[in-house]
């Protein structure tokens, strides 16, 4: 077994669960940015103890603070400015599937900006995955309602803020970083970001008191997954790391299902087969070619 895989399926459980979170809370009363800046700082303040804990510090020069921002601008503030927004109007399901665009983009980008080996192995299981995702949103699997369509639009938006952050924390990450101290950074920085826009259009005010809870637990969790999205950018690069796009689709999928009552139709399970296949041919290890067989 590759060894990305058990931490890409741990990852791909914990986001696939982040809609969930969403709509829950959207559904007590909680605006969506309120909902992102809670749950970045409940996590950010986790990340700081855990640094503190460890001893680590978490770096502030000039290099660092760039990618924090940059790092916390798509991965977080951006990403959950209009997923967030979306979510209030779309099925949890349907954002799920939309996550795995992002390996897509990834792979495309880090092609172009010469970060990553385009390799046919690569490209063919993204174009699994991908046909798998495309399945799933065909009619008879979780095709939404037309009349969101324009929320579902904005929505698309989140998998193109999370392949950039992919690209760009791999690029500009300063060597020798511990994975802690940069997904803390990431995330007071993203967190400082998402409050200002939650500011801008009037979404800052103290939380209702129901949904604390699951709030708190949102922010515990996402601090989790930062600590493994991290490590798995330096273990393994930003093309297999963005491959943990395609375990949210079936666990966001099932969240979907399981809390909200979202059942998806029969093509969902061959869907889930082609993204899987993707998965498996994009993070499993290829056979070797010596020189002499090639």
């Amino acid at each position: 077994m590759h060894p990305a895989l058990p931490p890409l399926l741990l990852l791909g459980s914990i986001w696939g669960a982040t809609p969930a979170f969403v709509k829950q809370l959207g559904a007590i009363g909680w605006p969506p940015l309120l909902i992102a800046t809670c749950a970045g700082a409940g996590s950010a303040l986790v990340l700081l103890a855990a640094c503190r804990l460890r001893g680590i510090v978490v770096p502030t020069t000039p290099a660092h603070l760039r990618h924090y921002a940059v790092s916390g601008l798509f991965g977080l503030a951006l990403a959950n400015l209009v997923g967030f927004t979306a979510l209030q109007h779309v099925p949890a399901g349907f954002f799920s599937l939309l996550v795995p665009l992002s390996p897509m983009l990834t792979v495309l980008g880090a092609a172009l900006l010469g970060l990553e080996p385009m390799t046919r192995r690569r490209v063919a299981g993204t174009a699994l995955g991908l046909a798998g995702v495309l399945l799933a949103m065909s009619p008879g699997a979780a095709l939404p309602d037309p009349r969101v369509l324009p929320w579902a639009l904005l929505a698309a938006l989140t998998p193109v803020c999370y392949a950039a952050s992919n690209l760009l924390a791999v690029r500009l990450a300063p060597r020798g970083t511990p994975p802690l101290a940069l997904a803390t950074g990431t995330l007071v920085a993203g967190t400082v970001q998402v409050a200002v826009f939650a500011a801008l259009v009037g979404q800052v005010h103290l939380p209702p008191t129901d949904g604390l809870a699951v709030s708190a637990l949102q922010g515990a969790v996402t601090a989790l997954a930062f600590i493994i999205y991290f490590r798995s950018l330096g273990a393994h690069g930003g093309v297999i790391t963005s491959q943990t796009g395609y375990v949210v689709t079936l666990t966001g999928l099932a969240w979907g299902w399981a809390l909200f009552g979202e059942r998806p139709g029969w093509l969902t399970i061959p869907a889930a087969a082609l993204v899987f296949a993707g998965l498996a041919l994009v993070t499993l290890p290829g056979r070797r070619i010596t020189r002499s067989g090639a």
